[in-house]
């Protein structure tokens, strides 16, 4: 009798491993929907893989997460917020070319140290929908110019998330004039709405982040890295769904599919991240892949040359007696993503009106870590996919 148990068992890892081989073959969509269904029937997994699963340091790596790139990420962005509020209060107080010219250095930078702390939407940043105050987009123009206009708002009303955070300021710095002289006029004003506007947007932003930041004291940060269970609430299983999340919401549909008109009956230039900078959608998104990139690789936001146990970590382990490795593919997949967007034009606007085709082949190339991610890695880290699609990948 275990004899055909085991021919039994040596059958099913033989058509299993065929299957997995054949994935890269399989239309990405179809593959999406079809197998994410199958990781939900078969959530239990075998005996000898919780096994292996459970002699991996998850605690170890929970902390690498914590203490080496979410919290540090956190301060690094604080204090990119304040070093802005300086040079924003200057340029309120002395509107010229000069002060505009180094607010706009201070944006960017700011910009570009969130591209590092978007995807880690947990604990308290879930509860105030930090993400979506701090970096949604397009900006509501309209309701800029209304709030500026009757001095009548409230920041924390859902309606004016798209009215405030990076989106916000990039109207304001870019999108108010034809040129700088028009953009400088709109703020020389003694009792400038813009300034106050301007500046009442970066409070908000430093305020909330205080909060996220303020959020992680000793107690959840404890919690957080001694939740290693198995289970849809442990701190493995939110951050990993989280990154997926990030990853094919955030990055691949935000940045590239729904400008490039993935999702629509044609482009939509004006729905790029920074519409109005115009030259730092490429910029941005570049950040943003060496993120996911270090996060993935478990390198330390404050020294990327040092590292410690990672999703690639623990991939690798959990397929250590595998030759074909999914931990390396998708290392793979992210070169060949970086490759592809150098090659595009710095303002994606742009290059969405010159050949949006490049756009979607840049999708196309990103989408395949997508199912790397969300198919083939939850598969075998025996993780639930803990949110729902409503556009149709």
């Amino acid at each position: 009798m275990k004899k055909y148990n085991l021919l039994f068992a040596l059958s099913i890892f033989l058509i299993s491993t065929q299957c997995s081989s054949d994935l890269e073959e399989i239309d990405t969509e179809t593959t999406i929907t079809e197998l994410t269904a199958s990781t939900d029937n078969d959530n239990s997994n075998s005996t000898s893989q919780t096994a292996v699963v459970s002699s991996f340091d998850h605690e170890q790596m929970l902390t690498n997460w914590a203490d080496n790139i979410i919290i540090p990420s956190i301060i690094n962005f604080e204090n990119s917020l304040v070093k802005l509020k300086n040079s924003a209060s200057i340029f309120v107080n002395e509107p010229s070319n000069e002060t505009l010219s180094v607010l706009k250095e201070e944006w960017l930078n700011s910009f570009l140290k969130w591209q590092h702390l978007e995807m880690f939407d947990v604990g308290l940043a879930e509860e105030i929908y930090y993400k979506n105050r701090i970096n949604l987009y397009p900006a509501n123009v309209n309701r800029i110019e209304n709030n500026i206009s009757n001095q009548n708002y409230d920041l924390n009303a859902s309606s004016n998330f798209s009215s405030q955070g990076f989106n916000g300021l990039d109207y304001l710095l870019f999108g108010i004039g034809q040129n700088e002289e028009e953009i400088i006029l709109k703020y020389t004003s003694e009792d400038s709405k813009y300034g106050k506007y301007f500046l009442e947007i970066i409070d908000k932003m430093i305020e909330l982040t205080t909060q996220v930041k303020d959020s992680w004291d000793d107690e959840f940060r404890d919690e957080f890295i001694k939740s290693t269970d198995n289970t849809s609430t442990s701190s493995i299983n939110q951050v990993i769904n989280d990154f997926i999340f990030y990853f094919e919401k955030g990055y691949r549909a935000n940045k590239i599919a729904i400008p490039a008109g993935r999702y629509s009956d044609g482009p939509l230039p004006d729905r790029i991240e920074a519409y109005h900078g115009k030259k730092y959608s490429k910029i941005l998104i570049l950040e943003a892949t060496d993120a996911i990139d270090n996060f993935y690789n478990g390198r330390f936001s404050n020294d990327i040359t040092s590292s410690g146990l990672s999703i690639n970590d623990y991939l690798s382990y959990m397929e250590s007696d595998q030759d074909d490795k999914l931990a390396e593919k998708i290392n793979e997949q992210l070169k060949k993503i970086k490759t592809k967007l150098t090659e595009l034009n710095t303002d994606f606007s742009e290059q969405i009106r010159q050949d949006n085709l490049e756009m979607l082949i840049t999708y196309d190339i990103i989408q395949a870590n997508v199912v790397f991610l969300k198919v083939n890695l939850l598969q075998k880290l025996n993780i639930n996919i803990d949110y729902a699609d409503a556009d149709g990948d």
